[in-house]
């Protein structure tokens, strides 16, 4: 967890030191003070929040792989059960022509 807030405080720090410079050649000095407080609440904030919406994209994108990998898992066991079967799945198939299935469909 420290990595965290040193994280978020290095955010803040750049965004308080670019805000102050930026905004020293056009206003008092208590103003670009404030200013860049300011900037570095919120890049400070927002530093959680970014990374608290991308904990939980990532968590949600690890259950819903590891939901298709024992989804591929099952179809691979199901396929190789009916390889088992004598292939009836296979001699059922009939080629029917692409004409015989569009009858009366004029595009």
């Amino acid at each position: 967890m420290a990595a965290n807030w040193k994280l978020n405080a290095f955010l803040g720090l750049t965004a308080f030191l670019l805000t102050y410079l930026l905004s020293y050649t056009n206003n008092m000095w208590q103003t670009s003070l404030f200013r860049a407080g300011i900037g570095f609440l919120v890049f400070f904030v927002l530093g959680y929040v970014v990374r608290l919406v991308l904990n939980k994209v990532k968590i949600k994108n690890t259950s819903s792989s590891i939901h298709e990998h024992h989804s591929v898992e099952g179809s691979n066991v199901e396929m190789e059960s009916s390889r088992h079967e004598g292939n009836q799945w296979e001699e059922s198939f009939q080629q029917i022509p692409l004409n015989g299935l569009h009858k009366g469909e004029n595009t």
